[in-house]
């Protein structure tokens, strides 16, 4: 992430508010607020967060929890501070030029010191290196660009990588891998052979500690037009309730659905690890539930439960990942490999 440039910054224009009828802890919803705002793009990157002391005022809420919110939010990556000019929501870097030459550098490392394990010497390996480059040694034929993204929950993040590989040429291909696999090492390979990584943008740290050395590419989400088109079509006298799968984002998330189904007077707002939620589910007539809570479903199986999906943020699609896919399609057409030689 990169400090935002010395131009004037676009100031934060995304409502923030405490909800103290939720239950949800001020600190909790205050840096929900600000990190889904920030993944799904309603926060611009670059904007101009208010002082720890404006947004206090604002809220009225303590100086100490707004102050450490922000701590909260710098470590995770999302947003920077600039001594003299304010804190700021982190600006992406742009997509890589090429390949990752220190990825390059580590895969020979490996393969030299498995060599080196089994007894070969370093002259020995170095003679049969050079033989291989002399012999114009091929690797198996590229069929396109290799994009990996990595999410959070398995259902979700393959509809997430349907989503972009949907805007890519054919021939390219889109895997989509969780947290989970990488900290378990399922898809160790699969991550090393990758040309391109997407990452969700508020889980981008975590994505970095688990793929060292990766360039990794942070994605944004937005609410699907399923997602919209279904709560604009509900029925204005039912009782709803939403449940969400972290207690930090409860309050966007019934804001997010009032946006959406404003017409909907009785809403009642829940989150999937709450004591009541049994008995919160069967005084309603429909559920919407956030990704991850698919449990709600099994709960009142005899009324209707709708999940809020988000898809890839169309923005991102177009402005990092197709330029980081195009880079390295460009760097393949550059370095073609050597035709073997016809024996006479």
């Amino acid at each position: 992430m990169q400090e935002p440039s010395s131009g004037a910054a676009e100031p934060l224009i995304w409502p923030l508010g405490i909800d103290r009828s939720l239950g949800v802890p001020v600190n909790t919803q205050l840096r929900g607020q600000l990190e889904y705002g920030i993944a799904c793009g309603d926060i611009p990157r670059g904007a101009r967060l208010p002082s720890v002391r404006e947004l206090s005022q604002e809220l009225g809420v303590a100086h100490m929890t707004v102050a450490g919110v922000y701590k909260e939010l710098l470590g995770l990556g999302l947003i920077v501070t600039s001594r003299g000019r304010g804190t700021f929501v982190a600006t992406t870097p742009q997509p890589p030029p090429g390949p990752d030459l220190t990825r390059l550098t580590r895969l020979l490392s490996d393969t030299l010191a498995r060599a080196e394990g089994e007894g070969y010497s370093l002259r020995q390996i170095g003679e049969a290196m050079n033989a291989l480059i002399a012999r114009g040694a091929q690797p198996p034929q590229q069929t396109g660009v290799s994009v990996l993204l990595v999410g959070l929950f398995a259902d979700a993040t393959r509809s997430y990588a349907a989503n972009v590989q949907a805007a890519l040429p054919t021939g390219d291909r889109v895997q989509a891998v969780t947290l989970d696999d990488l900290r378990s090492g399922r898809s160790h390979t699969d991550a090393q052979n990758a040309n391109v990584v997407l990452a969700l943008a508020h889980r981008l740290n975590e994505t970095r500690s688990l793929l060292p050395g990766r360039e990794i590419i942070p994605v944004g989400f937005i609410p699907s037009q399923r997602t919209r088109a279904a709560l604009a079509a509900l029925d204005p006298m039912i009782r709803l309730t939403i449940v969400a799968t972290f207690e930090e984002f409860l309050p966007t998330f019934l804001s997010g659905v009032k946006r959406f189904a404003p017409h909907v007077l009785s809403i009642q707002a829940t989150h999937l690890h709450a004591k009541d939620l049994q008995s919160v589910l069967d005084a309603c007539d429909v559920a919407t539930y956030a990704t991850g809570s698919e449990r709600v479903r099994t709960l009142i199986p005899n009324k209707p439960a709708l999940e809020y999906r988000h898809v890839v943020d169309p923005r991102d699609i177009g402005g990092l990942v197709l330029p980081a896919v195009e880079a390295q399609r460009a760097f393949q057409k550059t370095t073609p490999h050597k035709p073997k030689k016809e024996l006479s």
